[in-house]
């Protein structure tokens, strides 16, 4: 027999089936966590021409508004579509 000291306890010498309880960990059997993970939007890369005026325009409203570039395009684009559509 080894007369070395012991450093502490092996977490895995015993069971934690009498001792341990995670029931404070919320199950997701199939259920999304939060809306993100509901709703998974596909993009895909999309290049334009666009004036330079129209692209600094667009980038000086971005950074006003704390958002990427290509999130304000996006939105942008968005409510143009739908107004078209609206209007049709």
């Amino acid at each position: 027999m080894s007369k070395k000291t012991s450093l502490g306890h092996n977490p895995l010498a015993y069971s934690l089936n009498n001792h341990a309880s995670f029931d404070f960990i919320k199950s997701t059997d199939g259920k999304p966590v939060n809306d993100k993970e509901e709703r998974v939007i596909q993009k895909k890369v999309a290049s334009y021409y666009l004036e330079e005026s129209v692209i600094k325009d667009v980038k000086q409203i971005a950074e006003r508004e704390e958002k990427s570039y290509s999130c304000l395009v996006n939105e942008f684009l968005k409510e143009g579509a739908e107004k078209r559509n609206e209007s049709d």
